[in-house]
């Protein structure tokens, strides 16, 4: 039986950021997990958890957890 190893990352995603701004965080955020993935890492599940402001109470973004796995050698 294999034995696995496990990391969880996350990735802020403010839904008040400029289209270019968003985009740029995407693109480095997707080459973050190709170089994961180049490694051996496979996403296995995410949650997507919303930031609120701290005296609005009012949804600003969202926080995504991701689950990787990848065998031990």
């Amino acid at each position: 039986m294999g034995k696995w190893e496990y990391i969880v990352m996350s990735f802020d995603f403010a839904e008040r950021w400029r289209p270019k701004k968003q985009e740029e965080e995407i693109r480095k955020f997707q080459e973050r997990l190709n170089t994961l993935g180049a490694e051996g890492w496979e996403m296995i599940a995410y949650e997507a958890v919303p930031m609120t402001g701290a005296f609005t109470g009012n949804v600003r973004g969202h926080a995504y957890l991701l689950f990787l796995k990848r065998q031990k050698p």
